[in-house]
């Protein structure tokens, strides 16, 4: 086994020199935790294994607390695997964390397919709306997004539903599947290639674990029994936890969402409209709003029937969310400025009252 087999590439390696230097070792976090971290690695005889890992200070000072997915810097220090620092992420997974606080919450890193899973049938609640969201969210992340339809055979009309989500989804690959019935699992396997990193997304009791487990022909996550009530599937998974698979593939799961609250800069939900974005480019005025701006062509579109009304106004309504998102971030920042500035200089007015200040 090679850290390839964990997706390592050569373009990490000029990163990682100064910590190969220093006798630091690469390792990927396969399972985050809370003060303690499970990372896989490979010896010098190419051995891999599994070891939990601490924080060294050094790493907590910076504030790079690992997700899964991260590579890491580590070694051995008197029996305990410490962790030095977070690598580069080429991929970053995130959303606003619950609640009014503008924090960011990363739950995935260096994944290449991020799969947006949906579920199918009455009572389950996919609509395109919806969807545009995650997919929104998937294209920020910057990975390759995919859609997966579970439960196709649940569903009254599946071929409409992946006609719908086609729409709500231009240029992203959408797959019908049954984890249960256990079919259209194969077009699902084929969207990921050996050494690649796939993550799946999607809201609570969407099936996600129960793909995971079809796909890899085992069982690797716990997998919820459908509710008479609602015939909705139980949320299962309560953590972040990436698995190797027999054929290359690395699948790594993440609790459901109830929520999904984006992450990101105002125009971090155009990739999802790409041809709200083609239109945007010819309006007579680069900062037009598409409101009443002589000269619109997204207003032109609208009226042409050439862009979905609904589509449009899903596109403002996230594009006002992270407007207002980037205004809080704004006012916390400036929060933190101020209270920083504050410190030093009551720090620099205790030192020429000659205090002491340790």
């Amino acid at each position: 086994m090679t850290l390839a087999d964990w997706g390592w590439t050569e373009g990490r390696e000029p990163e990682f020199a100064p910590y190969r230097d220093g006798g630091w070792r690469p390792g990927r976090i396969v399972r985050p935790g809370r003060g303690i971290h499970r990372l896989a690695s490979v010896d010098d005889g190419g051995r891999g294994f599994e070891i939990d890992a601490r924080l060294t200070g050094r790493a907590i000072g910076r504030g790079e607390a690992p997700a899964a997915g991260d590579w890491v810097a580590w070694r051995e220090e008197g029996g305990t695997a410490l962790i030095e620092a977070v690598l580069h992420r080429t991929t970053r997974i995130s959303r606003k964390v619950a609640g009014e606080a503008a924090e960011e919450q990363v739950m995935a890193a260096n994944v290449d397919v991020l799969f947006v899973v949906q579920a199918l049938g009455s009572g389950r609640g996919f609509t395109p709306r919806g969807l545009e969201r995650y997919v929104a969210m998937a294209w920020e992340s910057g990975c390759r997004p995919a859609v997966v339809l579970n439960k196709s055979d649940l569903a009254e009309d599946p071929e409409a539903d992946l006609l719908d989500a086609e729409a709500a989804a231009p240029g992203v690959d959408v797959r019908l599947c049954s984890a249960a019935a256990g079919t259209g699992l194969d077009e699902v396997r084929a969207l990921l290639a050996p050494r690649e990193t796939g993550a799946f997304v999607g809201p609570s009791g969407a099936g996600k674990s129960s793909i995971i487990n079809a796909v890899a022909g085992r069982r690797l996550a716990e997998a919820g029994e459908v509710r008479e009530s609602d015939s909705r599937g139980r949320h299962t998974t309560t953590r972040r936890e990436l698995h190797r698979l027999e054929d290359g593939c690395l699948l790594l799961d993440t609790p459901g969402l109830r929520e999904l609250q984006l992450w990101g800069e105002a125009d971090s939900a155009d990739a999802a409209f790409p041809e709200i974005e083609a239109f945007a480019a010819d309006c007579r005025f680069r900062d037009c709003r598409h409101d009443s701006e002589p000269g619109c062509a997204v207003r032109g579109a609208l009226e042409s029937g050439d862009i979905d009304p609904e589509r449009f106004e899903s596109w403002l309504e996230l594009r006002r969310e992270l407007a207002w998102l980037e205004t809080r971030r704004d006012e916390k920042a400036r929060r933190d400025y101020m209270d920083r500035w504050m410190k030093i200089a009551r720090f620099s007015r205790e030192l020429k009252k000659g205090k002491e200040i340790w």
